[in-house]
């Protein structure tokens, strides 16, 4: 009886002994490995009037076979399944990818991709925003909202808002920071730096909400006629 009492406790310590291995090697495997994606959303926006439409690669792997981002397009978010994988964009003037995105995305977030610049002149590039999730104003204050500079060709550009100026000196390919604007309907328009004179490009009744996160971006190239699908004009996303 003694025998078989030993051998009883010795059988349930090793089972305890194991069990608690078994746990500790989930939790590391857990805490080692990402997460998958949930509610992960990209924003492709090709605003080079000359890189053709871009097509978008996860893991080389192209992303809906029909699938093409053009100039001119309006962009929209489409879901990741997935946060740390290769991620590329390419176009069929470009051998190889485009551009690469090698930032590990995080779970419920929203990202843009604008595409920039030309292929003629090779000022392409991209500019990655991270922060559609940015912080919103507080209720009652109005919405946010920035800008981007995304026509090749162009000096710093000043953006008006229903006649002030609301966003200073902004570069071709460069982003402004967020700003508050009052909840409301807005005209945007966009002058050379330092002037307010001869307006470039606007945007008529786009409505700011509360609690809302916009973005207002520039695309084309100036001084083109009102027929040409190229030339200078706004847009804009709501990030939220």
């Amino acid at each position: 009886m003694l025998i078989n009492k030993c051998n009883l406790r010795h059988l349930y310590l090793s089972s305890i002994i194991l069990c608690a291995m078994i746990a500790m090697l989930g939790c590391g495997k857990d805490n080692n490995s990402n997460v998958s994606a949930q509610n992960v959303q990209l924003l492709i926006a090709n605003l080079s009037p000359d890189l053709y439409p871009l097509e978008f690669y996860v893991n080389n792997v192209r992303q809906g076979s029909s699938t093409t981002y053009s100039f001119n397009n309006t962009p929209a978010y489409f879901s990741l399944s997935t946060t740390n994988q290769s991620l590329a964009i390419r176009s069929s003037r470009v051998t190889g990818n485009l551009f690469r995105i090698d930032t590990t995305l995080r779970s419920d977030r929203r990202y843009s991709l604008f595409v920039v610049g030309m292929y003629a002149d090779s000022t392409y590039k991209r500019i990655f925003l991270p922060d559609d999730t940015a912080a919103v104003a507080p209720i009652g204050k109005g919405g946010r909202l920035r800008f981007v500079n995304g026509s090749p060709g162009t000096t710093s550009f000043d953006v008006w808002a229903n006649g002030t100026l609301a966003i200073k000196n902004i570069k071709f390919s460069a982003v402004s920071p967020y700003i508050t604007l009052p909840a409301g309907s807005y005209t945007f328009r966009v002058f050379a730096a330092g002037t307010s004179k001869t307006e470039l490009a606007s945007t008529p009744y786009i409505t700011i909400q509360d609690g809302r996160l916009y973005t207002l971006y520039s695309k084309g190239i100036p001084n083109r006629p009102a027929t040409d699908s190229a030339r200078l004009s706004l847009a804009y996303i709501l990030n939220n």
